[in-house]
């Protein structure tokens, strides 16, 4: 058996799944490291879905301008 303290969390990628970054998402939510989030995507109908924890809608707007910030710059934290 694996001891959880050696494992290591790779970081996101392009090739995940819906699920995949869900579940990601999820097990950084599990372990406190998220206070709110908006999750975006499409149906595969290309119907827009959005869900969002506590958050007004300016929230929500300044984080999905941050977001798109992070995407513009190649994938930047900064």
């Amino acid at each position: 058996m694996t001891d959880a303290k050696n494992l290591i969390r790779l970081p996101p990628t392009t090739t995940m799944t819906a699920e995949q970054a869900l579940q990601s998402a999820l097990v950084d939510a599990e372990a406190n490291h998220l206070t709110d989030v908006l999750i975006c995507g499409y149906s595969g109908k290309g119907v827009l879905y959005v869900r969002s924890s506590r958050l007004t809608c300016a929230e929500a707007m300044f984080l999905a301008t941050k977001a798109a910030r992070w995407a513009e710059s190649g994938g930047n934290l900064d």
